[in-house]
């Protein structure tokens, strides 16, 4: 008796419909891959999972809402069976280790060949690790070095509440309107702010929200 090959159910998030849907068509011609689920955020990600079983997201970073970066987060904390690979157009050092961090089993530039893209996700769903050349060189280049840049820049000891301070500030949120989003005095936030300065050794707000765009704790 002949028996059936598993198919491997995919699911793409992305925020560009055109490149969603492209993908998307490409994938469905492979034979043993299946596209169960498209998303143009990250809590669509979410939403669908909640009756969606795919075994391999494509997770794009920057994303409305909820980027890639904090989805893949919060999918490893409830669902590590489901295998994530980053995939995306921004191959700073950052993105790549903060998405190998929170639980993403792979990482693909946007530019890779299509070949490179199913030999990932065969990889990835055996149980493997994949990474492009650029991913893994960065890896590679970060690891080797005595300092990274994220023991240089304090990234590493801030709290979810200070990273979620800088986005709001980053996004022309004055003191009173994150005191008020986030349900906290105004000196509470004034307390944050300079928590933050000391910790990333910076003077003022406009030299934070430039470091936090390089170093990819915000995307800009």
């Amino acid at each position: 008796m002949e028996t059936t090959k598993e198919r491997i159910k995919i699911m793409i998030a992305e925020d560009q419909g055109l490149f969603r849907h492209a993908l998307a068509s490409l994938l469905k011609r492979v034979e043993g891959f299946e596209v169960i689920g498209l998303a143009g955020n990250g809590m669509e990600v979410l939403k669908q999972l909640e009756t969606a079983r795919p075994d391999i997201i494509l997770m794009d970073i920057k994303m409305p809402q909820m980027n890639g970066i904090e989805a893949t987060r919060k999918i490893n904390e409830k669902m590590p069976w489901i295998k994530i690979i980053g995939l995306s157009m921004y191959d700073h050092p950052t993105f790549i280790k903060e998405m190998l961090r929170n639980g993403a089993k792979g990482f693909l530039s946007k530019d890779c060949t299509f070949e490179e893209l199913r030999e990932a996700i065969q990889t990835v769903f055996a149980g493997g690790t994949y990474l492009c050349k650029n991913a893994a060189k960065v890896v590679i280049n970060e690891f080797s070095s005595n300092s990274t840049i994220s023991e240089i820049t304090g990234i590493q000891s801030l709290t979810s509440r200070e990273i979620e301070i800088i986005r709001l500030l980053a996004e022309g949120n004055i003191t009173k309107e994150i005191a008020t989003k986030l349900f906290i005095s105004e000196k509470t936030v004034d307390r944050h702010k300079t928590n933050i300065l000391k910790k990333m050794k910076l003077k003022n707000t406009p030299q934070l929200i430039k470091v936090a765009v390089d170093q990819g704790i915000i995307l800009s």
